[in-house]
């Protein structure tokens, strides 16, 4: 891996962080991607901003650090802010990833925005 991947990818894979599932979160999502990767993506948000992210996947290496990445890139932004975060904000963020991974950070960039969708209908 470490041969066709940037340091940070295999960093985040070898130590993911805001791992894990939450009860009763602001707001939740749960896509499997087209590679059969599952994303799940768990916000608690106060007033306008995000404040706890959690991902859960069950996937590839490279699934698990986009995850960890977007966390990284979500947390303490406010929901508008989050929406502007882009598939290409994440891989820029991991220094890059090769063509065959490039779906995972659509995957993971696509829960999140079901996840604040998810809240926004919550709070309506």
């Amino acid at each position: 891996m470490e041969k066709l991947y940037s340091k940070k990818v295999v960093s985040y894979y070898k130590n993911p962080v805001n791992m894990g599932r939450m009860n009763d979160p602001d707001g939740g999502a749960f896509i499997k991607g087209l590679c059969g990767d599952i994303m799940e993506i768990y916000l608690l948000i106060e007033g306008e901003t995000i404040y706890k992210i959690y991902f859960h996947t069950e996937g590839c290496g490279v699934t698990l650090a986009c995850g960890s990445m977007l966390t990284e890139l979500v947390m303490g932004k406010t929901i508008q802010e989050a929406l502007k975060i882009s598939p290409y904000d994440v891989m820029n963020a991991l220094d890059g990833l090769p063509r065959d991974g490039i779906h995972c950070a659509i995957l993971a960039v696509n829960t999140m925005h079901k996840a604040i969708a998810d809240y926004l209908l919550k709070t309506e």
